[in-house]
Parts: structure tokens; C-alpha cells; sequence
């Protein structure tokens, strides 16, 4: 009988180890560097985003030349 009951202690200590084990080894993942082609990438898609901007001001303002010339002509 007490064979059992020490067998179903040393099996409750070895899954209260073995979780303490992997809770600790999980808890020591370190998030990687951040990398410096992301930030470049984001920094160029801003530049591109403000050149979009500023392209499509100019067309507006083509577009309404255009069509104050074809006001004028008529």
C-alpha cells in the first residue's frame, strides 16, 4: 500500500517538475533583433506614399487647367 501512494507522490513531483520545467524554458525566448531592412523598408514606402500624395495634387491641378483651356476655347 504505501508502495502506491509513494509511486502517485513521485509521479505528481515529476509533472509539477516537468511543467515548472517548460513554463521556464518557454519564459526564456528572447525576441529577435529588430532588423534594420524593415525599417528601411518602411521609411521608403513613406517616401513613396508622399511622392503618390504629391503626384496626384499635380494631376488635379492639370486636370483643372484643362479643363479651364477647354472653357476658354469653346
Amino acid at each position: 500500500m504505501n508502495i502506491k501512494y509513494a509511486a502517485v507522490f513521485a509521479l505528481a513531483v515529476g509533472l509539477v517538475a516537468g511543467s515548472l520545467f517548460i513554463a521556464q524554458a518557454q519564459s526564456d525566448v528572447k525576441p529577435s533583433a529588430p532588423d534594420s531592412r524593415i525599417d528601411k523598408l518602411i521609411e521608403q514606402n513613406d517616401k513613396i506614399l508622399k511622392n503618390q500624395d504629391d503626384i496626384l495634387k499635380e494631376l488635379g491641378e492639370i486636370k483643372e487647367g484643362v479643363l479651364q483651356a477647354r472653357r476658354r476655347s469653346s
